[in-house]
């Protein structure tokens, strides 16, 4: 199965590199995931030259958004109207039928070690809400793994760990990622993890609990990523077997 993700277009701004980096995209792919950050200051209506430059080109791909910081809390009903389209994933799973794959795609818009100064003065409750989710993301993937998925997907628009953030300064990497999300990532539960927010990290690639994990920031990687993605968890698990 082969997917392409990018996240952090923050339309109209990196517009122009987002549709030069889609006509690179193969047109074999079987789903396409938009991991946040998609527009600017959530400018609701600079989504739809997002949108419809993917639809153009992939007429029949299913399409998957999770939100990031620049879709404001509070704005996602906006979204699902103007885009109904979209598989919009706000800490949900979805099934899909992908290839010949039975697919689990979790879709979040992530935890962060700390709260930004901004979001700990504005968004009630956010301390809570990250301390929270890993547990809530664990259990949307067992869902995955009791669905009988042959494929499950985490996308995140924050960082699941520190180890692929490289590029960016230490000092801000607990506004970045959650090392508690990375926690939950485990190869019988999951077999990729995605995510973007790092606009400067340098690290693409990184593994973490023998999961692979991918930053498919659009500043970060200068085009959109394309995956092929393997039902790993699923041998494992085979394999784990008693025979």
């Amino acid at each position: 199965m082969i997917i392409a993700a990018v996240g952090d277009v923050h339309s109209p701004k990196f517009l122009p590199l987002f549709l030069k980096s889609l006509g690179e995209v193969p047109v074999n792919i079987d789903a396409f995931i938009l991991l946040g950050d998609i527009v600017e200051k959530n400018n609701v209506e600079a989504f739809a030259p997002v949108y419809q430059a993917i639809r153009k080109r992939f007429e029949n791909v299913p399409v998957i958004g999770v939100f990031g910081n620049e879709e404001y809390r509070g704005f996602e009903r906006e979204y699902y109207a103007k885009y109904p389209e979209i598989s919009w994933l706000n800490d949900e799973l979805r099934v899909f039928g992908l290839n010949r794959f039975k697919t689990c795609i979790v879709g979040t818009r992530g935890a962060l070690d700390k709260p930004t100064p901004w979001q700990a003065s504005n968004i009630p409750g956010i301390l809570e809400y990250y301390r929270d989710l890993p547990g809530k993301i664990a259990g949307l993937l067992r869902e995955c793994r009791d669905s009988a998925a042959e494929i499950t997907i985490l996308a995140s628009h924050y960082g699941i760990s520190y180890s692929n953030l490289k590029g960016e300064k230490p000092s801000i990497y607990p506004y970045l990622a959650s090392q508690r999300m990375s926690e939950v990532v485990k190869p019988e539960l999951v077999d990729l993890v995605i995510h973007a927010h790092a606009h400067n990290a340098v690290v693409e690639y990184t593994v973490v609990n023998n999961v692979p994990i991918y930053n498919a920031s659009l500043p970060g990687r200068g085009r959109i990523l394309v995956i092929e993605v393997k039902p790993r968890r699923s041998i494992l698990n085979w394999l784990a077997k008693p025979r």
